[in-house]
């Protein structure tokens, strides 16, 4: 393997003028991650600040352990309790086979960061991933895609879900689990490293502590990155929630002030040119309750000092929802607004890994988070990826499709291309004789109405018939072009498929095992030894 840096810019406009520094940080931001000394700046922040650090690592080491972590995770889990430790951290949710790649680069992203701060900062630095198994739509995680003939197929676990329960709560059905891998196996080549795959996937499902998703998730994710001392928490979790208690107590009596304040800083952007990412309801409580089998979300009236579910489904008091928090925090959880504020209550963030997506709806919570005193932590980046194979590569070689072109589709250079191998003498001698005849069609079409008006649609009608034919043989002549030249067409077709796939980055299309059934389980280790800077160009892997 080696790393090529290029430059890619992203397509969204504030998180370009983000990471160019082209905005006003203060408005939106705590940190600036383009100053040198962001992470020791923070580092002091965090030194005056407690955290529960007993209880959650109490709690981590009980949920790590579940999934045969590495001594690694174990030293980090215990190193959480110093006091000056800190953590990189990111999340994600518990998609199937971990879901698109885009999961593993905030991986890998949590990690390396840590390692490179820990080294300069001479302090522990924890890299945790975040799994968002409090999230409840099944429909999100459920699927991946695989390609067949050149096309894009999503391939949907034929387990249905009826409730609106959270991802943590959804147990497996591992018969169907186990067949749906399988078939998405049938769609990769069998290579060598085929069958000691599918057996090991297989081994964690028959495992009796494996019963949810996320169960799953966590276990091929610890399995991945076991030397590099992950740390995995799980949103949903209701061991968690506990440990949450008092911190959603903060958030129930806080509700109205949080919506304030997210809709104050909508105008902030707005005025300043921007789209809001966050969608929020007049009365949003930005919290869940879990009544029924189902994750109910929240209003909050103030006119009656009451909660109600979006449906009229529950009804609290603040008194009665404080007390819900205090005794049954499992009954709650967090959404998009909340969830980085409950990162925040307890863990000493160093640095939030983000995607592209999460920089901008972020940007919408300082105001949020200064309603508690915090600051937001420096909102870093994800390091963007394109795994380019030397197959692929070869192709653009052949073709003279450029790095930059590639990754922004190859579907407008493959019809230049093939519009320079159709005859351009035959195709300018058909344009001419269409001309021609509409000009001898055109004498006939005069002459045939001085005899009979009403003969005019039926003429025009008889002129279009034989332009068409014109048409239908220009076509068929383009088409045993095409034919001729389909060796290289498909090759346009391969790139597009494996670097821009449904004009998509490939990203948020392909998944992690496509690679490792042709690579092995090495391929993420392979991944990991490569020299990554988090200096927002996009990284592309040659393998």
């Amino acid at each position: 393997m080696e790393i090529q840096s290029v430059s890619n810019p992203p397509t969204s406009h504030f998180v370009k003028s983000y990471l160019t520094n082209n905005i006003d940080i203060d408005k939106y931001f705590d940190y600036n991650i383009h100053d040198s000394t962001v992470f020791q700046k923070r580092q002091v922040d965090l030194l005056v600040r407690s955290f529960p650090r007993e209880a959650l690592a109490e709690h981590l080491l009980s949920f790590n352990q579940r999934f045969q972590c590495h001594e690694n995770t174990i030293e980090n889990i215990n190193r959480l309790k110093d006091p000056k430790s800190v953590v990189v951290i990111g999340g994600q949710q518990a998609g199937i086979l971990t879901g698109p790649l885009y999961t593993i680069h905030k991986l890998i992203s949590i990690i390396k960061l840590a390692q490179q701060q820990e080294k300069v900062l001479q302090t522990p630095v924890i890299p945790v991933f975040w799994i968002a198994g409090e999230d409840h739509d099944f429909a999100e995680i459920n699927h991946l895609f695989t390609s067949e003939k050149y096309q894009i197929k999503k391939k949907s676990l034929p387990q249905r879900e009826v409730f609106k329960r959270s991802v943590s709560d959804i147990e497996i059905d591992k018969k169907v689990c186990v067949k749906w891998i399988e078939d998405v196996f049938e769609t990769f080549n069998e290579t060598n490293y085929t069958n000691d795959i599918l057996l090991n996937l297989k081994k964690k499902i028959d495992n009796p502590a494996i019963n949810t998703y996320v169960d799953f998730f966590a276990a091929i994710i610890m399995e991945l990155f076991k030397e590099y001392g992950i740390v995995l928490v799980d949103s949903g979790s209701k061991e968690l929630r506990k440990i949450e208690s008092e911190y959603l107590c903060k958030l129930v009596r806080e509700s109205k002030n949080i919506r304030d304040a997210l809709l104050f800083q909508h105008h902030t952007l707005q005025d300043d040119g921007f789209q809001k990412v966050i969608d929020t309801a007049e009365y949003s409580a930005n919290l869940f309750f879990h009544f029924d089998n189902e994750r109910v979300l929240l209003e909050y009236h103030p006119e009656e000092n009451k909660f109600k579910g979006k449906g009229n489904e529950c009804e609290f008091t603040m008194e009665e929802l404080t007390e819900v928090a205090l005794t049954t925090p499992e009954k709650l959880s967090n959404n998009v607004v909340t969830r980085p504020l409950m990162q925040e209550f307890l863990f000493p963030t160093l640095a939030f890994i983000s995607g592209p997506g999460e920089i901008a709806y972020w940007a919408e919570l300082k105001r949020v988070f200064g309603l508690f005193e915090l600051k937001m932590p420096p909102v870093v980046p994800r390091l963007n990826i394109t795994v380019l194979e030397r197959d692929i590569e070869a192709d653009m070689r052949e073709l003279d499709v450029s790095l930059i072109e590639a990754l922004k589709g190859t579907a407008q250079l493959r019809e230049n291309w093939l519009r320079t191998k159709t005859e351009n003498r035959f195709e300018e001698a058909v344009v001419k004789t269409q001309s021609e005849v509409e000009v001898l069609h055109s004498q006939l079409r005069m002459m045939a109405l001085d005899v009979d008006h009403s003969l005019e649609p039926l003429l025009h009608k008889n002129a279009k018939l034989i332009q068409s034919q014109f048409e239908f043989l220009k076509a068929t002549i383009n088409k045993r072009v095409e034919t001729q030249h389909q060796t290289e067409l498909n090759k346009f077709l391969r790139i597009e498929l494996s670097l821009y796939p449904n004009n998509s980055p490939q990203e948020r299309i392909w998944n992690l095992f496509y690679y490792i059934n042709k690579y092995g389980f090495s391929f993420v280790n392979d991944l990991m030894e490569l020299p990554f800077e988090f200096n927002h160009d996009h990284k592309i892997i040659k393998v």
